[in-house]
C-alpha cells in the first residue's frame, strides 16, 4: 500500500461533507495521506467524474487507494464496491463511476461485511458512512474478499466513442473543465492512427472551423477559438484568456469533427 488516498466527489468545498469524510478516514488510519483529486465534479455527473479518475489514476503510485463518491442513487438498493486492480484501489457506488478504470485484472466486490461501515449507517451520506471507513480499512491491508462478495457485473457507462469515416474523425465535447476548454472523446492516438503526422488539420465545432491543434495556449491570439492536445492527451477546444464554452456556445454533447485541409 501506498499510504494515499484520492477523494473524488461532487460534494464541493461549501458543506462540511469533504471534511466529515476526511476525519471517519483518519480516524482509522491516522497515517493515511488524502489527496483532494476534485470536489468540484457538476452535481450527479457520473461520466465527467468516471473520465477524471480514468485520466488521474495512472499518476499515482502502486498501492493507492481511489474513493470517488458522485451517488445520485444513495439510499436505493444500488450496490456499493470495492475493487483490486493489479495497481490500485477503487472504492465507489455501482452506477458507471468505475468505468474507465475497471480491466481485466479487476477484482470487484460488492460490499457487505458491516464490520467496516460505521455503526449506524445513513441512508443519504454513504460517503461518510460506508465508503469513508472502507477506504480506510483498504489503506491499513484489509483483504477485500473480508468485506463483501466477488461479483462480474458491474454497472458500466456508454461512454460516447469515436467514428472514423472517409478521413474524418466525429467525436463530440465531453467535459467542460472551469475555465471553459471543452474535453473532446478526440484522443491523441485516434489522430495518429488515422492522419498523417504533416497534415493539416481542422477542428468544426458548432458554426465554427478551427485550425490546428496548436501546441500551447499561447500560440493562440487571444479571445480566438483554437484547439491543441491536452495533458490528458485528448482533442480540447480553448479560447485564450476567454472562455471557449461561451465563445462557441457550446456543451457537453456538442459535436466535434476533425478533418485534413485540403
Amino acid at each position: 500500500m501506498s499510504g494515499i488516498i484520492s477523494l473524488t466527489t461532487d460534494f464541493g468545498t461549501d458543506d462540511p461533507f469533504v471534511g466529515i469524510m476526511k476525519a471517519v478516514i483518519l480516524g482509522i488510519s491516522p497515517k493515511a495521506q488524502l489527496v483532494d483529486l476534485s470536489h468540484q465534479i457538476e452535481p450527479q455527473n457520473i461520466l465527467q467524474a468516471a473520465l477524471i479518475l480514468g485520466s488521474s489514476v495512472p499518476w499515482f503510485p502502486t498501492g493507492s487507494v481511489h474513493l470517488a463518491v458522485v451517488d445520485p442513487g444513495v439510499g436505493s438498493d444500488r450496490r456499493a464496491l470495492a475493487v483490486k486492480n493489479k495497481d490500485h484501489f477503487f472504492v465507489a457506488p455501482d452506477n458507471g463511476i468505475l468505468s474507465t478504470v475497471l480491466n481485466d485484472y479487476s477484482e470487484v466486490y460488492a460490499l457487505s461485511n458491516s464490520e467496516y461501515f460505521m455503526k449506524k449507517v445513513s441512508q443519504t451520506f454513504h460517503g461518510r458512512d460506508v465508503f469513508a471507513p472502507v477506504s480506510a480499512w483498504i489503506e491499513k491491508g484489509t483483504p477485500l474478499s473480508q468485506m463483501g462478495t466477488r461479483i462480474d457485473d458491474p454497472v458500466i457507462l456508454s461512454i460516447p466513442k469515436v467514428k472514423v469515416d472517409k478521413n474524418q474523425l466525429s467525436g463530440e465535447v465531453i467535459a467542460i473543465d472551469r475555465f471553459g476548454n471543452l474535453a473532446t472523446n478526440i484522443y491523441r492516438h485516434d489522430i495518429e492512427e488515422n492522419f498523417h503526422p504533416s497534415s493539416n488539420l481542422i477542428v468544426n465545432i458548432e458554426d465554427k472551423s478551427i485550425n490546428g491543434p496548436l501546441t500551447s495556449y499561447s500560440e493562440a491570439p487571444a479571445g480566438v477559438g483554437a484547439c491543441l492536445i491536452n495533458s490528458m492527451s485528448v482533442l480540447e477546444i480553448f479560447c485564450n484568456q476567454g472562455s471557449a464554452e461561451k465563445e462557441l456556445k457550446s456543451k457537453v454533447g456538442t459535436p466535434v469533427t476533425l478533418t485534413e485541409k485540403h
